[in-house]
């Protein structure tokens, strides 16, 4: 988000308003009651679905690395678009232990080919142990896309450098990795989260008990709408980027996140599916969206059409979104603007009536 438009929310403005209802104990139960669905409803089934789909992914990776035909590939691509789902639905839910550990940056970050591609060609055995060791651009999801997808020139390109008798075999090697590689990362995220385990499903439902991570309930609603407004950020600009927004309005369809697969529409919806978790609950009725409700339905009704409205926009974008970009530009530019309409009335008045802090994140200056 601008920085200038955060100074425009000054402590003055949003002090008043965060004593506002919140201290009455109808507000803590309120917030007791998001919190508690929050993390038993909505997170950790997530993070439980991430694990599973990455197992499926990487029992695909295997069969591929063994036995590389026509089939084998459908099945690997199949998993993999399966494990993004529960992927982008997080992103509006990435708290906690998923920060500490690093996983987005572990699972989803944009690949240097030209790196995957110096490595290919090099000599170092292509083990799960060294590929986890390697820099977060040439392993996770989007490696995998590069390696798995070509849209431009099809499976059939794809099939034939996985079966090349020169690199073929290392390109196979490094698949197999990946997935193993990615699966870990699903199961240390999903195990910090489990009741039995790490349990961070407590420190997140009891926010506000001593000796937590939370020591009030304030900064976990901080931190919630923090990423949620961080999540919405990072949708817009998966769109103004190859809309061109930052060159004068040229397109880049180079900057489309996941162009080779043309998964990118589909991308944006799981992240809407996971900003509508977050808002409104799992049953519609609960969420955020009962505490801000309490003392400001209006607001409340806004965002729910602002929600709305993005997924229309969203939808109504023909794909695959890198032909939509110039052909259907002003669609596209619809849905950037409904991003940006959302992201406004959260750093705004859903900030102003809850009384939350804003944080500078890491899409600041972009």
């Amino acid at each position: 988000m601008n920085p200038s438009f955060r100074r425009l929310l000054s402590a003055s403005m949003l002090l008043p308003l965060a004593l506002l209802g919140c201290g009455d104990s109808q507000g803590t139960t309120l917030r007791t009651t998001f919190l508690k669905t929050l993390a038993e409803d909505t997170i950790l089934p997530t993070y439980r679905e991430f694990d599973t789909r990455s197992t499926t992914l990487a029992t695909a990776l295997d069969a591929l690395h063994a036995t590389p035909t026509e089939a084998t590939l459908a099945q690997a691509q199949t998993a993999w678009r399966a494990v993004r789902e529960p992927w982008g639905v997080q992103e509006a839910l990435h708290i906690g232990p998923s920060e500490d550990l690093h996983t987005g940056a572990a699972v989803d970050q944009v690949p240097s080919t030209s790196g995957i591609e110096t490595l290919l060609a090099g000599s170092m055995e292509l083990t799960v142990q060294n590929v986890e060791e390697l820099g977060a651009n040439r392993k996770g999801m989007m490696a995998l896309e590069y390696m798995l997808f070509d849209s431009r020139a099809g499976d059939a390109a794809v099939l034939a450098r996985l079966t090349d008798e020169g690199k073929g075999p290392r390109r196979r090697a490094y698949v197999k990795a990946l997935g193993a590689v990615l699966h870990g990362n699903a199961v240390a995220v999903r195990t910090e989260w489990e009741p039995e385990q790490g349990n961070f499903v407590a420190q997140l439902a009891t926010a506000g008990t001593p000796g937590g991570r939370y020591g009030t309930q304030k900064e976990a609603v901080d931190e919630i709408v923090n990423r949620l407004i961080s999540s919405v950020e990072v949708a817009e600009l998966k769109l103004s980027k190859p809309l061109g927004f930052e060159t004068g309005g040229t397109v880049r369809p180079d900057e489309e996140e996941a162009r080779r697969s043309d998964n990118s529409l589909a991308d944006l919806t799981h992240a809407i599916q996971g900003m509508e978790r977050l808002w409104l609950g799992e049953n519609g009725k609960g969420g955020l969206s009962s505490v801000v409700a309490s003392t400001n339905k209006t607001l409340d009704a806004t965002v729910r059409a602002d929600l709305a409205g993005l997924r229309s926009a969203v939808e109504s974008i023909p794909p695959p979104l890198r032909t939509a970009l110039t052909q259907n530009r002003e669609s596209v530019e619809a849905a950037r603007a409904a991003f940006s309409t959302l992201r406004a009335t959260l750093a705004s008045e859903v900030v102003a009536n809850l009384g939350v802090t804003l944080k500078f994140n890491d899409n600041d200056g972009d």
